[in-house]
């Protein structure tokens, strides 16, 4: 009881003279990270998209910030100094820690509820349950990893906004198993989709070209228990003798040509399911630079390539896992199971 009162004493001392008596804004909200403000961060009441909406303050470089919830592009964060709690751009933030990791997941992590395959010929993503911006069709036989459902339309991340598809466009709608532990191998145990550009010019579609081929060499990798995935020796090398073609690759935030761009799109969606299970252990990770990959949101893509941009992990669970991934219509389903 005094080690509590001693604490009640301390926070209440640490907040201004206009919060005392009353319950400040963000007391109620979790706190699930802590994070440095890297430049100079405006605050939003709130948020369309991309786009903050009404700023109701800045939070100057060099602070530190609670976050209380992730979305695609923005972060909920409290700033105590101003009591001004808001919306900031995620790239406005790094060097983010939990608060507890027993609780809380890793940093950036977005959990994918079902997996489903598209039914129809002509399925919209579209930026608002059943209307908005159309951001891609999709047509029959694509796959979806889907974060849940809102008034009978699924929900996903497409790039860095949420992205609804309708529901009775999508042929068995599978639940992805909560628990790994009990899972069998008709389910996932995690899944993720990333969206890539879909044009016709000679680099995209060697770039499609080359997500598929590391798609069908991420299904030939056997992890059993201790297993370890090395992506760069794994789904590499990245040259014409192992079916891969020259398109455009992030190199320091530039694009150039390479061998095997596209790629890093597969091992950042890879990230992103990996991101999701606990017994899977990340050994090796590097981020496109500040502000990342477009594919993805802000601090959750990983680059491949070299001896310093490399994505590996281990397997730390009692059981053999595979990896699953397909690409069609601008879609890439990775998709994590338990096998036997």
């Amino acid at each position: 009881m005094k080690r509590a009162l001693i604490l009640l004493l301390a926070l209440a001392l640490a907040l201004p003279a206009s919060a005392l008596g009353t319950e400040p804004e963000w007391a109620s909200l979790p706190r699930l990270y802590t994070a440095h403000v890297c430049v100079s961060a405006r605050v939003f009441s709130s948020w369309e998209g991309t786009t903050g909406v009404n700023q109701i303050g800045t939070i100057a470089k060099d602070r530190y910030v609670t976050v209380h919830a992730l979305y695609p592009t923005f972060a909920l964060v409290t700033y105590k100094s101003d009591n001004l709690t808001g919306y900031v751009k995620r790239v406005c933030l790094d060097y983010p820690k939990t608060v507890d990791s027993f609780t809380t997941p890793p940093y950036g992590v977005d959990f994918n509820h079902f997996i489903s395959t598209v039914a129809a010929q002509d399925a919209p993503v579209t930026s608002a349950p059943g209307g908005g911006d159309t951001f891609i069709t999709l047509h029959a036989g694509a796959r979806l990893s889907l974060i849940g459902f809102v008034d009978g339309y699924g929900k996903l991340i497409y790039h860095r906004e949420y992205g609804y598809i309708d529901a009775r466009l999508l042929d068995e709608i599978l639940p992805v198993y909560e628990s790994p532990e009990d899972a069998d191998a008709a389910r996932p145990i995690a899944a993720y989709t990333s969206f890539y550009k879909i044009t016709t010019d000679e680099s995209n579609l060697n770039r499609m070209t080359n997500i598929a081929v590391a798609c069908r060499k991420l299904g030939q990798v056997p992890l059993p228990p201790g297993g370890r995935l090395d992506f760069n020796a794994d789904i590499g090398p990245y040259r014409a003798s192992e079916g891969y073609m020259p398109a455009g690759v992030l190199v320091e935030g530039e694009l150039q040509q390479g061998y095997g761009g596209g790629t890093c799109q597969v091992s950042s969606t890879l990230y992103n399911v990996v991101l999701q299970l606990p017994g899977l252990t990340v050994l090796q990770r590097r981020a496109h630079g500040d502000n990342g990959a477009s594919y993805l949101p802000i601090g959750v893509d990983a680059a491949v390539g070299n001896s310093t941009l490399n994505f590996r992990f281990r397997n730390d669970y009692d059981f053999p896992i595979r990896i699953d991934g397909y690409s069609q219509d601008g879609a890439l389903t990775i998709a994590i199971y338990r096998t036997e």
